[in-house]
């Protein structure tokens, strides 16, 4: 998917289908992303240089001080 918009001051992100909630932000280089769909969570990856995101199933993120996240479709991105 593309990204259309960004607005980081509300952490929220459109893309080409979405409205997602920037969970994470790694110096607005690359995102990870969740979103709520009739009850289950979402959770996206985006290269803001790139200008495009993709959905994914496992998380291997890892944000800016070091935190790792878990996604679990019943809770959403969790930090760990």
């Amino acid at each position: 998917m593309n990204i259309i918009n960004i607005d980081y001051e509300k952490g929220i992100l459109e893309s080409d289908f979405f409205t997602w909630t920037i969970v994470s932000n790694n110096d607005n280089k690359f995102l990870l992303l969740q979103r709520e769909d009739n009850g289950r969570f979402r959770a996206a990856e985006a290269d803001v240089k790139k200008k495009h995101l993709w959905e994914v199933k496992e998380i291997s993120y890892h944000g800016p001080n070091g935190e790792k996240f878990f996604y679990d479709e019943d809770s959403g991105v969790i930090g760990i």
